[in-house]
């Protein structure tokens, strides 16, 4: 395999070299495999190009540190997109600034926001 360059390649790298180790730790939620977050990222990739996300896009995340947030910058990066982090404890005024400026295509959001 060649030796990966972008940032989700790493991640697929190590789902085919390691796919059971532990690759991210949610404190109180559990973990998720190699293979597992690999295959979390691959979905939301191909649901954001359903979509109508395409490669130099812009994707906001407005979701809370967790497993999901990290799939979904992994998801977001092998689409081709670029991610636009928003804060959720910021005001709304500040995001919707944010998202807007950014040109956001599509927004991830946490089901409680």
């Amino acid at each position: 395999m060649p030796t990966p360059r972008a940032l989700y390649q790493f991640l697929d790298h190590a789902a085919r070299f390691y796919p059971e180790h532990v690759a991210v730790e949610e404190a109180g939620k559990g973990t998720i495999s190699y293979r597992n977050l690999a295959a979390l990222s691959d979905r939301l990739r191909d649901r954001l190009y359903y979509m109508g996300v395409r490669p130099g896009d812009r994707v906001g995340i407005y979701l809370s540190k967790s497993i999901d947030a990290v799939a979904a910058i992994f998801g977001i990066l092998k689409s081709g997109a670029a991610y636009v982090p928003v804060d959720p404890t910021a005001p709304v005024s500040r995001n919707a600034y944010i998202l807007n400026n950014c040109s956001v295509r599509v927004a991830i959001i946490e089901r409680r926001f």
